[in-house]
């Protein structure tokens, strides 16, 4: 399942999955969210590329650092150790100083979950140096983006997830080339309000009406080291800019619970390093692009809750690497492509509330999808009859099974209730009586001979 929505805040875990898997030095798990204990400042040295200058002194930092203090009600933060004082800027909490170009400079800060409060002052821009800047999780960091931020030409991450900024992403933001990662995610929810992200009492939260606006910058294309890309629950409205299939070294895009529109550029079939593609909940419309077949290092693609029309491209059945494909609640027609029975390597196939009709391919969820877990096809209008349960035997499952009572073997779990399918119910299906509840009731007219009374 998507890891976004109704389901609760779960899509964290994605993130936190990718770090895992990921050990990147700008977005790495070894990045804690807290500002670093005074004195950790170790970090290499960097070199300039020749001819390159950068302007500022340590000096200059400090003097930024002691403004964005005062600014964000520094008395009140959870971390400030040696803050506003005289003691080296290399000491103070969450502060990096590294040797650039043979001087020492600011060159990140860690202030993550540190109860920052109010606006981010011009002067940020002067930490000229910085590599760094990780904000994230200060709810009452509020205000716009500077235009001054922008000029920190040197930032290879940018962490402003769960604040509460507002106003428009600039053009400018297409000169921070150096990025790796860049994290503007937000919460579904108002963030004043404290939620454990259980969904049964998710309705009793108020939406988040504190998030950025405006529509993507096509400038976002410069952004060619990018690796991470983040931007869920902002209200960016328009259309997903073309040119964002020049960011060649993506491997993570979230758009998830944004209010994009329009149709998915066929751009995003460049982006040939993409392992984790979502842009769920928003409103696009128009055909799925074929081109998304391309994405040969494709793990997981979610672009549930949408107005996606037309047929699912045959295209996708190339995807090898393809672990999770959630296309569920959008307005897609045709058959299910016979193709998508040769994803070898998929887990989850999720296509809920669509239009689709047709038969189900006799080999989907065959033997040669050895792990497919979960196929859900409910609410479209599908015909025929319920495949064969295929027996997946598990991986040293035998030698438990005289512990636990259980079988060496599952079946991949077809969920199918709300279509036009007729015929019998195999006899796989009623030796699992709880799986029936996954079949039934099919459209009004439509049924099975054998149905349990």
């Amino acid at each position: 399942e998507e890891r976004h929505g109704e389901e609760g805040d779960e899509w964290v875990d994605l993130e936190l999955r990718y770090h895992e898997d990921h050990n990147d030095d700008s977005c790495g798990k070894e990045q804690k969210d807290a500002p670093q204990p005074a004195g950790n400042t170790s970090a290499r040295a960097t070199e300039l590329p020749a001819g390159e200058t950068i302007t500022g002194s340590i000096q200059t930092d400090s003097l930024a650092l002691v403004d964005l203090y005062k600014s964000l009600d520094g008395m009140g933060w959870s971390h400030s150790n040696n803050w506003n004082s005289s003691r080296p800027v290399a000491t103070w909490a969450g502060v990096q100083v590294s040797d650039v170009a043979g001087a020492p400079r600011v060159t990140a800060l860690y202030l993550g979950g540190n109860k920052l409060r109010g606006t981010l002052p011009k002067s940020i821009g002067q930490l000229t140096a910085l590599r760094s800047l990780q904000l994230q999780y200060n709810r009452e960091l509020t205000g716009t983006i500077p235009a001054e931020l922008y000029q920190l030409t040197h930032l290879r991450s940018l962490r402003l997830r769960f604040t509460s900024l507002t106003g428009e992403v600039s053009p400018a933001i297409g000169k921070l080339t150096e990025l790796d990662t860049l994290d503007l995610s937000n919460s579904r929810y108002d963030l004043s309000m404290w939620w454990n992200g259980d969904p049964a009492t998710a309705k009793e939260h108020r939406p988040n009406g504190k998030t950025l606006t405006g529509s993507l910058p096509r400038e976002i294309g410069q952004l060619t080291k990018a690796r991470y890309i983040d931007l869920s629950f902002q209200g960016f409205t328009g259309t997903l800019p073309t040119e964002i299939g020049a960011l060649k070294s993506l491997k993570y895009l979230s758009l998830y619970g944004c209010r994009l529109s329009g149709e998915l550029p066929a751009s995003l079939g460049d982006l040939d390093q993409l392992e984790y593609l979502s842009a769920g909940l928003n409103d696009f419309s128009g055909e799925l692009p074929a081109s998304l077949g391309s994405l040969k290092r494709i793990r997981e693609i979610h672009i549930s809750g949408n107005k996606l029309s037309g047929s699912i491209p045959a295209s996708l059945g190339a995807l090898k690497t393809l672990q999770q494909l959630n296309l569920a609640g959008n307005q897609l027609t045709g058959t299910i492509p016979a193709e998508l029975a040769h994803l070898t390597g998929i887990y989850v196939i999720d296509l809920k509330g669509n239009k689709l009709s047709g038969t189900i391919p006799t080999d989907l969820g065959g033997a040669q999808q050895s792990l497919l877990i979960s196929v859900n096809l409910s609410d479209n209008d599908l015909t025929g009859t319920i495949p064969a349960r295929i027996k997946r035997y598990l991986p040293d499952a035998a030698k438990y099974a005289g512990l636990h009572g259980l079988p060496d073997y599952g079946y991949t779990m077809f969920v199918l209730s709300g279509n036009k399918l007729t015929g019998k119910i195999p006899a796989e299906y009623l030796a699992y009586p709880k799986t029936l509840q996954l079949l039934l009731p099919q459209q009004a007219g439509y049924g099975f001979s054998n149905e349990p009374k």
